[in-house]
C-alpha cells in the first residue's frame, strides 16, 4: 500500500493512503500520528502527570450538576473517594461541594479519616488505582 504524507500549505498536509488522497489539519496529523504510536508502540508515549488528571477530574466534579455528583458519590468507593480528598485537600471549594452533596454519616466518617489516614504520605500506585477508578466513574455519570 503506498503511503504518504506532503505538507500543502502552512498547517495543512496531504495524507495518502493507497488510492485515498485525505487533507488533515496540524492537529488532525499529530492525533493521528500519536493514536498510531499509542497502538504500535503501548507505553512509549508518557501520559498526563496524576497531579493533572487529578486535576482534570477535580474540575469536573466542581462543574458537575448536584444530582449527578449525588450518584457518583454515591456509588465512589469510600477509600477512593478519600483518595482524592487528601489529594485535593487545598480545593475547599470542590470539598465542601462535594461534602455539601454526601450523607451527613459520609461527611462525618471521610472527614475525620481525613485528619488521621494518610500521616505517612499516599502511596501512589493506589492513588493512580483510586484516581483511574474515579475518573471511570465519572465518565459513566457524565460528569
Amino acid at each position: 500500500m503506498k503511503i504518504n504524507v506532503k505538507k500543502t500549505q502552512p498547517q495543512l498536509y496531504s495524507v495518502t493512503l493507497g488510492d485515498t488522497v485525505h487533507t488533515l489539519g496540524i492537529n488532525d496529523l499529530k492525533t493521528l500520528v500519536l493514536e498510531s504510536v499509542k497502538v504500535l508502540a503501548p507505553g512509549a508515549l508518557p501520559g498526563p502527570s496524576i497531579d493533572i488528571i487529578i486535576n482534570i477530574l477535580a474540575t469536573r466534579l466542581h462543574a458537575s450538576k448536584e444530582a449527578d455528583l449525588q450518584e457518583f458519590i454515591l456509588h465512589a468507593h469510600e477509600n477512593e473517594l478519600l483518595l482524592l480528598l487528601k489529594s485535593t485537600e487545598t480545593n475547599t471549594g470542590l470539598h465542601k461541594k462535594m461534602f455539601d452533596n454526601m450523607s451527613t454519616r459520609k461527611h462525618t466518617i471521610l472527614s475525620e479519616d481525613l485528619q488521621y489516614k494518610f500521616q505517612n504520605g499516599i502511596d501512589g500506585d493506589r492513588l493512580n488505582s483510586a484516581i483511574s477508578k474515579l475518573s471511570d466513574l465519572a465518565d459513566k455519570y457524565s460528569l
